[in-house]
C-alpha cells in the first residue's frame, strides 16, 4: 500500500523532508495519517494520496497510513543527526 515501508533522514528540516505515495486497487478515496510517537520526531502532511514527511528531531517512530475497508500500513521514520563538536 506505500510506495515504501521505512524512511531514514541524516538531517532535519524542511529542505531534507521525502514522500512516499499511498495505493490501494479499487480504492479511490481519501488516505489518512495518524501516529502516537512522532510528535517530536517528525511531521506528516498529504495531498491526496502522497504524503511527505519532514524531519523535526533525531529518533525513532512510525505513522499509520489509513485507507479503505480498514487498510493500514506502517511508515517507519528513523532521523538521525550528527553534532560535530569544537574548542
Amino acid at each position: 500500500m506505500l510506495s515504501q515501508t521505512s524512511l531514514s533522514f541524516t538531517a532535519t528540516g524542511a529542505a531534507n523532508a521525502q514522500s512516499v505515495t499511498a495505493t490501494q486497487t479499487n480504492y479511490t478515496g481519501a488516505f489518512t495519517a495518524s501516529t502516537t510517537s512522532c510528535s517530536a520526531i517528525a511531521t506528516i502532511a498529504n495531498t491526496a494520496s502522497t504524503f511527505t514527511v519532514t524531519p523535526v528531531a533525531a529518533g525513532t517512530c512510525s505513522f499509520t497510513v489509513s485507507g479503505g475497508s480498514d487498510a493500514t500500513a506502517t511508515l517507519n521514520v528513523v532521523v538521525t543527526t550528527t553534532s560535530v563538536g569544537g574548542s
